[in-house]
């Protein structure tokens, strides 16, 4: 479809073959620092140092941003504490699951502060637990202001916490609209329970 290829652009690390892209009007094929610097990027395959620990993943990353050992000794405490890996913070990145990858990437992408999200499948091999904790985090990542944008083939997840959705086939958009949240109704079955009368 296109989505990932999207992204790459966006977040400068392909050229676009035709057009312009403008991210709060900065082009990120002239002037890649400055888009970087707004922009936090979590590919769907975490590109981790496997020999490094999850602090250490997060602190070298940050150190690459400019920011000093001490703040980011403190963000990267920070940050896996808000994703969810605080336990595994001395955890070698080649030991830890995918789900578990994934929260690392999310956790490499917020490391600068940034305004803008570029999340390319974050919920792949999270589990049910991890997927709510996500879709909560990215609630209050749009309510603090921040534009999050997110690929995704399977729409299931998307539907509780996106607000726009924008369809692609080829490259191109087919379908640009509000999210509308789906109404479902529940029934709930408990296991040896008579039914009322």
């Amino acid at each position: 479809a296109g989505k990932t290829t999207l992204l790459l652009m966006l977040a400068s690390l392909l050229a676009p073959d035709s057009g312009s892209i403008r991210i709060g009007g900065i082009d990120p094929e002239a002037d890649p620092l400055a888009a970087r610097r707004v922009l936090g990027w979590m590919p769907d395959a975490l590109g981790a140092w496997p020999s490094l620990t999850a602090r250490e993943t997060i602190v070298t990353t940050a150190r690459l941003y400019g920011i000093d050992r001490p703040d980011a000794e403190r963000r990267a405490q920070h940050l896996l504490g808000l994703v969810g890996l605080g336990e595994l913070a001395d955890s070698a990145a080649k030991v830890l699951s995918r789900g578990q990858k994934q929260k690392l990437g999310l956790a490499r992408a917020l490391v600068h502060d940034p305004q803008v999200l570029l999340l390319d499948e974050p919920a792949s091999g999270l589990d049910p637990e991890a997927r709510v904790q996500l879709r909560v985090l990215l609630r209050r990542f749009a309510a603090e202001g921040r534009t999050v944008l997110i690929s995704s083939h399977v729409l299931s997840e998307l539907e509780e916490v996106v607000d726009d959705a924008v369809f692609l086939v080829g490259g191109a958009v087919v379908d640009a609209a509000p999210a509308q949240s789906a109404v479902r109704a529940w029934r709930v079955r408990l296991a040896g329970a008579t039914p009322a009368r």
